[in-house]
């Protein structure tokens, strides 16, 4: 099996595991995991290649435009989920302990002769 073939079925399986309806921890592991082999495979891909690999190729690339787009996609979820954990967090200290922020400027003794 040539190097390329193994890419493009390693980039056509993370295509299909974004596209899937998986829960999203096993999916960033298994995502880990096919990234992981495809950066070790990369290397041993020399020219000269044949006209089904150079197809392969393409269509590689045309994958990963699609892949940078699902993983951006996925990465601004996590952040929106973890601004919405800090603000519970922020929310849930503040209503069991109201005071502890309250801002001492402004105090002044009122001096009476």
């Amino acid at each position: 099996m040539s190097f390329v073939l193994q890419c493009h079925e390693l980039t056509k399986q993370l295509k299909d595991l974004l596209e899937g309806q998986e829960e999203r921890d096993s999916k960033i592991e298994s995502i880990e995991v096919l990234l992981s082999k495809r950066e070790q495979l990369l290397p041993s891909i020399t020219p000269p290649y044949s006209l089904e690999e150079q197809r392969m190729g393409r269509e590689i690339v045309l994958w990963n435009k699609q892949i940078d787009q699902k993983l951006a996609g996925l990465k601004i979820d996590i952040k929106r989920d973890m601004n919405g954990v800090n603000k519970t967090k922020t929310t849930v200290q503040k209503y069991t302990n109201p005071y502890e922020s309250v801002q001492t400027d402004g105090m002044f003794y009122d001096k009476r002769n």
